[in-house]
Parts: structure tokens; C-alpha cells; sequence
């Protein structure tokens, strides 16, 4: 069964790390848009596992940045801010029954928001979070499941899926400027909208829609007119603290 992995939000999430775009969030709205978030995702046929905040790390609902998970391999992340590295266990504890536990360590530095895998190959973002060890790490992981591995410098945005967001098994849509479009050969590429700059992020659904945020509407417009279904959905408090619709679960 498709099961969704989240993490409830903390009352610390008001200390959250954000970037210079970013602003503190307030706690109370984002904890209801989290709910109407996994409303959409059990909707989708998802089942749904919360594991509970942690006071001690603001950013624990970003659950993402903790694993990446690779075919048989749920590969626990080193994350690349130092205050989030007291994440990652309770995710591994979830994960162990179900998947080969591997893990990045020292001096790699990883955030799974860096990383995203379509057909037989698994980009790494080179990014403030994640570094070039850490890529090797998941190339690592990746070539053991038959994937080829294409790492990708990322500038101006946090991690690669800032840059770069799936929408299905071979569509992204691109903040331009960001990396060199040349590494994300074989994909059809759809343009973020320039005044919706920093706004766009999509979560790819197992029916074939894509849940998208609604504060970028000209963007998921492209979309709709390539044939995809996009569902707006307000995350502006997680957009505060530099996050999109992928950082709050891990799909599997």
C-alpha cells in the first residue's frame, strides 16, 4: 500500500531556519494547512503515518530532508544544517521493517530535498545543504539499484527541487537560473512563471495528479494545458521557512 511518512509541527517552528526571503512562520495556520494537506493525501489513497514533533528541532516537519529513499534502500541523511541532524533517527526507527537502512555520514553532508529520481536515473543537487561527498554518497546507493546518477550545481535556491520540481515521470518545472539545464537532458522542461518566481513546488500523486501551491496559479496553468491535473493548495507558512509541497512527507 502507498503510504505517506510525516511529521507533526512543533510549537519551536516559529524558530524554523529561513533564508533571506523567509519570515517567521505563524505556527497555528501552518498546522492547519498540514492538515488540509494530508487530507488531499489520504484522499490520493495514501496512508498516512505522523510521527510526532519534536520541540527540540523547529524543522522536523520537514520530514524530507531526512531520508532518500532508492528502490530496496532508505539511505538516512547527514542533514547539512547542523541543528537538524537530531532528526534523523526516529525517521531511520520508522523505516528499518520495511527498507535497507544506509546512511550518510561525516564530512558528507546530505538533505534529501536535494535529490529526486525519474526513470533510471537520480539527480543530486550540489547545493548549501548537501555537498559533493554527499552526492557521491547517494551515487553510491543509487548505481547498487541500477540508477544512473547526474549531480547538478544549484544556485540561488536552497535545494535542487527549489530548482527543479517533478511534476511526473518525465516533466519538471524549472526556476531558470538556477542550474545548468544541460544535466536535466531527456526531460521535458516547463518554465516557472516569472512573476511567480520562488513560488511554484508540485508533489507528483500516485493518480496521476499533482498537488501544487497556490500561490503560483500562471505556472500550474502550464501544466494544466500539457494535459497534467494540478491541485492547488495554500502551504504559505511552510513556504516561510523555505519549504515546498515535497519537504513535509516522504511518499513510498
Amino acid at each position: 500500500m502507498a503510504t505517506a511518512l510525516l511529521r507533526s509541527i512543533p510549537e519551536s517552528f516559529r524558530d524554523a531556519i529561513t533564508g533571506e526571503r523567509g519570515r517567521p512562520p505563524d505556527v497555528e495556520l501552518a498546522r492547519a494547512q498540514h492538515a488540509r494537506y494530508r487530507d488531499h493525501l489520504e484522499a490520493s489513497g495514501y496512508a498516512i503515518e505522523a510521527l510526532a514533533a519534536d520541540e527540540a528541532h523547529p524543522d522536523c516537519v520537514f520530514v524530507e530532508d531526512t531520508v532518500v529513499i532508492i528502490g530496496s534502500v532508505a539511505l538516512i541523511t547527514w542533514p547539512g544544517a547542523p541543528s537538524r541532524r537530531g532528526e534523523i533517527e526516529p525517521v531511520a526507527a520508522a523505516l528499518a521493517d520495511r527498507f535497507e537502512i544506509a546512511r550518510a555520514e561525516a564530512p558528507a553532508t546530505l538533505d534529501g530535498g536535494d535529490v529526486f529520481t525519474l526513470g533510471n536515473r537520480t539527480w543530486v543537487g550540489i547545493s548549501q545543504r548537501t555537498n559533493p561527498e554527499g552526492a557521491q554518497r547517494v551515487g553510491e546507493v543509487a548505481s547498487g539499484q541500477g540508477l544512473g546518477v547526474v549531480p547538478v550545481p544549484v544556485t540561488g535556491v536552497l535545494h535542487l527541487k527549489s530548482a527543479v520540481s517533478p511534476v511526473d515521470e518525465e516533466t519538471v518545472v524549472v526556476t531558470p537560473g538556477t542550474v545548468d539545464e544541460s544535466l536535466l537532458t531527456g526531460l521535458h522542461l516547463i518554465y516557472e512563471d516569472p512573476g511567480e518566481r520562488h513560488r511554484f513546488s508540485a508533489l507528483p500523486l500516485r493518480t496521476g495528479r499533482v498537488m501544487v501551491t497556490a500561490n503560483a496559479p500562471r505556472t500550474a496553468d502550464q501544466l494544466a494545458a500539457k494535459g497534467l491535473e494540478p491541485i492547488p493548495i495554500d502551504v504559505s507558512e511552510i513556504q516561510a521557512a523555505d519549504g515546498g509541497l515535497t519537504c513535509i512527507s516522504v511518499l513510498f
